[in-house]
């Protein structure tokens, strides 16, 4: 990784006339998601929009997806930085202009790029006959854009035309030398749909037609200001208040979290007033270990969600509505006291099922702001070369029929929140125990 570590420091008083002078990438050379000759493509150029701090620079990544560097990267002017590396053919490399642990690449001003994510692949040193490729591109186009219209759930809602879409962009994916390189220019085609569970995949290697870059307002350092915490198995912490308001955070929905170590954390704070639930930093993962905690807050069986399949194309193509529902694990194993459930745009997939599940208590308030809205399950098709691609199937659905898709769940109670006022406090944190307390004082009296 090559990065010059600076020090710059944007006053309160000047930070949002700054904000309006961030600089931005005018061209990337190689293109992002291009196919590059190894002999020929030695430098990575970056051009911007504005003069530079030439000080400093952070070209972010590492292992063998990062270019082998041949000298560190110069500045050709104040706009312009060249940075000289030796290729592989045949070889998936990406890294990226800015990251979390190093952002000096800066303009002038001194203020940050955002993060920019940078991939490309070489070509092998043997292609097949160009005719021969073009017809595989022709082919394997033609079945993904029949997929897309008979089977994704979203076809509807992300495009509001497939045909022209397809115009702009058809030129470039059958112009792809390689079926990799056709996966990454029909990835591309794909990004207005900005859909997270809309991929492709070739061998190892996957091309996103989506992206996210969004904070999830959780800051682990604050909690202690707040709650004694401990971990709950891996990726999970339960405590309490010096008050007694129990909290449960659980960060993945993944085999890394234990929901009978989560469960037995549950039974130890069956003592407290209330309970926040706090799904901020979570994204997603298995809808099923969702269920196995979330039971523990409802009781009998309780529909959460909808869903529906689309099976063929057309507005009317899709199956019968589906319920979705939880039944709590019964007396024995169940928290009965109000809980606050604290929500971000960070939020999304099975963990907004997870959201719907808990709003299934007898007892639950929203705090925070909306979900991200963004749920697909997502199913593989193949196209015909060596390329699969994963649409999405199903519409995720409130309890009234409306799709979650794009709009998330809103909370109850709405927190304005911005990550510059997590530097020394929880708004939302602190709204739920604010909520909290007021319900549970009432109700002693």
């Amino acid at each position: 990784m090559m990065r010059t570590l600076l020090a710059f420091v944007v006053t309160a008083c000047c930070a949002p006339l700054l904000a309006q002078l961030a600089p931005k990438v005018v061209s990337l050379d190689p293109p992002h998601q291009a196919e590059v000759d190894a002999k020929t493509a030695t430098r990575l150029v970056v051009v911007f929009d504005q003069a530079m701090d030439q000080n400093g620079f952070s070209f972010c990544g590492g292992g063998p997806a990062f270019p082998k560097a041949k000298g560190r990267p110069q500045w050709k002017d104040d706009k312009t930085v060249v940075f000289e590396v030796e290729l592989e053919p045949d070889h998936q490399y990406s890294l990226s202009l800015n990251c979390p642990a190093a952002s000096n690449f800066r303009s002038r001003n001194g203020v940050a790029l955002a993060p920019v994510p940078w991939s490309f692949t070489t070509l092998p040193v043997k292609l097949r006959p160009a005719a021969q490729q073009k017809r595989r591109n022709q082919q394997a186009l033609k079945t993904l854009m029949q997929t897309l219209a008979e089977r994704y759930s979203y076809y509807d809602l992300r495009v509001a035309d497939w045909k022209q879409l397809e115009k702009e962009h058809g030129k470039a994916v059958l112009a792809a030398k390689t079926d990799r390189g056709f996966a990454m220019a029909a990835a591309n085609m794909l990004q207005p749909t900005a859909d997270l569970h809309l991929y492709f995949r070739i061998g190892e290697q996957t091309f996103g037609t989506g992206s996210r870059a969004v904070d999830p307002l959780f800051r682990r350092q604050l909690l202690d200001r707040y709650v004694r915490v401990a971990p709950a198995g891996p990726q999970a912490l339960a405590g309490r208040t010096a008050d007694g308001i129990g909290y449960l955070m659980v960060g993945t929905w993944t085999k890394e979290v234990d929901p009978e170590v989560i469960g037995g954390a549950i039974t130890e704070l069956a003592d407290t007033r209330a309970m926040i639930v706090d799904a901020r930093p979570n994204s997603g993962g298995d809808e099923t270990l969702a269920q196995q905690v979330a039971a523990w807050f409802v009781t009998g069986t309780r529909t959460y969600a909808k869903n529906r399949f689309r099976e063929r194309a057309g507005q009317d193509g899709f199956g019968p509505v589906i319920e979705r529902v939880i039944t709590g694990h019964g007396a024995n194993r169940h928290y009965d006291k109000p809980i606050a459930v604290l929500t971000s745009r960070y939020v999304m997939s099975s963990n907004e099922s997870f959201v719907m599940m808990l709003q299934q208590a007898d007892d639950c308030v929203l705090v925070g702001q909306p979900t991200f809205g963004s749920s697909g399950n997502p199913r593989p098709f193949e196209l015909g070369n060596d390329v699969t691609v994963f649409v999405p199937t199903w519409q995720d659905l409130r309890l009234d029929g409306s799709v979650i898709e794009g709009e998330g769940i809103a909370p109850d109670t709405f927190v304005p929140c911005t990550p510059s006022d997590l530097e020394s406090r929880d708004p939302i944190l602190e709204q739920a125990l604010e909520l909290l307390r007021a319900k549970v004082k009432g109700a002693a009296k």
